[in-house]
């Protein structure tokens, strides 16, 4: 059909595709060597589009345009081979689009730079087609014809290099995470000496001079929603978190708060250098929240002393046979010790801890007068108060 197009129409035919013919194989179709045509103009066609690219796109211009040249030609012959053809991208086709995009990926070329050279190479193979057809009398449905088959090959090759170019984002994140999780975990640890800490401080952008806070949540606790919890702690922290001891540690500037169940540990602010310090109480910290059910972000001032009770049991057993054994057990003992401890909590005003337990001012009164009679302590003394209220604190603790 082609040979007899051509020789029925010897006039329309130009000097192109005449050429082109000479140069494929004699059952090549009128679309064939309307891209052969191109093809034998591709020296012309690869330095508009290195040329358009580099104007175009600020992450090409730092590329030689010699190594564009390169890159873009041999995609060219790959593209327009396919077309030429009339076939799809053969596996070493995909193979080397794949390496294109894995090597722009490693070349820090995002996939949206990507994309706008790929359609300006793009429309430069489109306006060549439609040149040599016009130029050569070849009728428009043949460039019809062609556009398809362009546009098919396109979506192919799209979805080659977007490949290539995720594996590669995908691998350097991953490297990323990786080296900041040793980073994190050194500073947490202490394992960093000054002069270190301050040079990989500033290779991750973290100001050595300015303030920040360690923070601990149990592993396990990520069980219950594990996509949230995980996330949120990583955004908070900006991606410095790592693993130890099967724990999620971490550091922030400025702690968000999270929502949910989860107890999380949060140390004093500090400097990076004194970060251990700060991840050690977080440590701490975490430990006395789990132990009073505690939940959310916890740091010291939400604790109080409690920290110092649950890391002294001794203390605590000893206040305790000391000041609520004395009261007895049962219900009636219980009513004594809620009522102390929530005077204590309401200042020691009887008139607020009436108000709380909704009960008369004189009841308080008695509860109070009877539990000083059992136990022999004045809870008008400022010490005595406080060994009274670590007593109960600890003895709530451990149930």
């Amino acid at each position: 059909m082609l040979d007899l197009w051509i020789n029925t129409n010897p006039q329309a035919v130009g000097s192109i595709v005449m050429t082109a013919r000479s140069a494929v194989p004699p059952r090549q179709t009128i679309s064939g060597l309307v891209v052969a045509g191109v093809l034998s103009r591709t020296e012309a066609l690869t330095e508009r589009i290195v040329t358009r690219s580099q104007a175009t796109v600020p992450a090409y211009a730092a590329i030689s345009a010699g190594m564009l040249t390169q890159s873009v030609s041999t995609l060219l012959d790959r593209i327009l081979g396919a077309l030429r053809d009339g076939r799809s991208l053969s596996a070493e086709d995909v193979r080397a689009l794949r390496d294109f995009g894995e090597v722009r990926a490693r070349q820090g070329i995002s996939l949206a730079a990507i994309q706008v050279g790929w359609w300006i190479a793009v429309r430069e193979i489109f306006a060549e087609l439609t040149y040599v057809v016009h130029t050569d009398g070849v009728p428009d449905s043949v460039l019809t014809e062609l556009t398809r088959g362009l546009l098919d090959i396109v979506d192919q090759a799209t979805v080659a290099y977007t490949v290539g170019h995720r594996d590669v984002e995908i691998e350097l994140v991953r490297h990323d995470q990786e080296v900041r999780s040793e980073f994190t975990r050194a500073v947490l640890l202490g394992g960093l000496s000054p002069g270190e800490l301050t040079v990989r401080a500033q290779q991750f952008g973290l100001d050595p001079n300015r303030s920040y806070r360690a923070f601990r949540m149990r592993g396990s606790e990520i069980v219950v929603n594990p996509r949230r919890a995980a996330s949120e702690l990583i955004r908070a922290a900006q991606g410095y978190t790592t693993g130890i001891d099967g724990d999620i540690a971490g550091f922030v500037e400025e702690f968000k708060v999270l929502d949910g169940s989860e107890s999380v540990g949060v140390g004093p602010l500090t400097g990076l250098s004194e970060l251990d310090r700060s991840f050690r109480l977080a440590g701490r910290i975490l430990a006395t929240a789990q132990l009073y059910g505690i939940t959310g972000p916890v740091d010291l001032d939400r604790l109080g002393l409690r920290i110092a009770i649950a890391a002294d049991p001794d203390l605590g057993i000893e206040l305790g046979r000391r000041y609520l054994d004395p009261v007895g057990v049962g219900e009636q003992a219980r009513i004594f010790i809620e009522t102390v401890e929530v005077y204590l909590d309401a200042g020691r005003r009887v008139d607020l801890t009436a108000a709380r337990l909704i009960v008369h001012p004189n009841t308080i009164r008695y509860r109070l007068t009877r539990f000083e009679e059992l136990t022999g302590a004045d809870l008008r003394a400022a010490h005595t108060v406080l060994l009274v209220w670590w007593a109960i604190q600890y003895r709530r603790a451990r149930g």
